[in-house]
């Protein structure tokens, strides 16, 4: 059987089928138009696969970041360049933490990836919801886990229990917040995600651990 955590403990996030997610950064006090807060489009399939693609931008392009692991590709696709490095491992992990980690994260919230929201729920008791709001045209079901003054209310559809918001607060103040513009859990495979499109310029770079992604913002 697959490992069910990594080398450190943690829960190991591995979607069993391809899984596609536009998620968008609207915490308290960023800018819409902040790049930051711009849509970003995450692609997960197993513990290794993942993809990374920020919106167009007119003065970076549009950078993606696709791991196959132990291959890493950081690729602009407005410029056609990139670079490859190769994960020196151990362990060769995916991670997509949804939270910024930062000294104040509480351990158990660290472990909230995209793509595995459900499973984090069931994790610390919280699949049961507290609430049902009304949400655009239907309805949506409220979640809540609390650790201290820490607490993440997560919406999901009530239907389909697919995630629709995120939100981290401490001591009352909200810190952070994300909403999910698409999720699909149920997507037939296309291999070619993990891989940087042809007719690239492609150069080499030094071993490195797999980048996290989306990278949020505090």
């Amino acid at each position: 059987a697959p490992p069910t955590t990594t080398m450190s403990g943690e829960p190991l996030c591995a979607p069993e089928k391809l899984t596609r997610m536009v998620v968008r950064n609207i915490s308290p006090g960023l800018p819409a138009a902040a790049p930051a807060a711009q849509p970003r489009t995450l692609y997960r399939q197993g513990a290794l696969y993942m993809r990374s693609e920020e919106s167009p931008d007119p003065s970076r392009g549009q950078p993606v970041v696709i791991v196959a692991e132990p291959d890493i590709w950081m690729v602009n696709l407005s410029t056609r360049t990139g670079q490859h490095q190769v994960d020196p491992g151990p362990e060769f992990v995916v991670r997509a933490p949804v939270l910024p980690m930062t000294a104040e994260t509480p351990p158990q919230f660290r472990s909230l990836e995209y793509g595995c929201e459900l499973e984090f729920l069931r994790r610390n008791g919280a699949e049961s919801p507290i609430q049902v709001v009304s949400w655009g045209e239907g309805k949506a079901t409220v979640h809540q886990v609390t650790v201290g003054e820490h607490m993440l209310n997560f919406l999901l559809t009530e239907r389909r229990q697919s995630p629709l918001l995120v939100a981290y607060s401490r001591a009352g103040k909200g810190v952070f917040m994300v909403r999910y513009d698409e999720f699909r859990n149920d997507l037939t495979d296309r291999p070619a995600l993990f891989a940087p499109p042809r007719e690239m310029k492609i150069t080499e770079s030094a071993p490195a651990k797999a980048p996290v992604a989306p990278p949020p913002k505090p």
